[in-house]
């Protein structure tokens, strides 16, 4: 999977050793990890609809140019991370034999997650909007970390009630 994978354990030592025990006692996990890959892709996709990252903590707003680009092109969402809707859109999980991976892969996807600073992919030349030659940085500005991914709290609790109830079906 291009684009952005997290391998993200539980937050708590009490959790990750809980679920661990309850994968342990499975026979054959596979559908344990399918139901909660679907849980943690429709709980990434609420993210975006949040603006916040997974543990609750808001976006960083747009800047004003940001805002008066989507104005210009015309764009009528002021909302974060949603103008096309295609990065929520590409959120998937993996299945793998030992747990599940849930990812993205937009080639902008890492940026969004983790951020990057003004020229930390280099620079072209190219032309400005007078046809001279023009030296742009990749990106052209720093784009703020909108971490998107990851497992909050209530993630927790529902993976642990997901083992509970697979366990249960065994």
């Amino acid at each position: 999977m291009a684009g952005v994978t997290f391998t993200v354990e539980l937050n708590t030592l009490a959790a990750r050793e809980r679920i661990s025990d309850l994968v342990d006692r499975m026979e054959n996990p596979t559908p344990f990890y399918k139901a909660v890959g679907e849980h943690l892709v429709n709980s990434t996709k609420s993210n975006f609809d949040r603006e916040a990252a997974p543990d609750g903590t808001p976006w960083q707003p747009l800047r004003p140019s940001t805002l008066q680009r989507r104005i210009k092109l015309g764009h009528s969402s002021s909302k974060i991370l949603t103008v096309s809707k295609r990065l929520q859109a590409s959120i998937i999980y993996q299945v793998e034999n030992d747990g599940v991976r849930i990812g993205s892969p937009v080639e902008y996807a890492g940026v969004h997650q983790l951020g990057a600073a003004q020229g930390a992919f280099g620079a072209f030349m190219g032309k400005d909007k007078l046809g001279r030659d023009h030296f742009h940085h990749l990106p052209w500005g720093n784009i703020p970390a909108r971490p998107y991914i990851g497992v909050s709290a209530a993630d927790e609790v529902e993976i642990l009630e997901l083992a509970d109830a697979w366990l249960g079906e065994e």
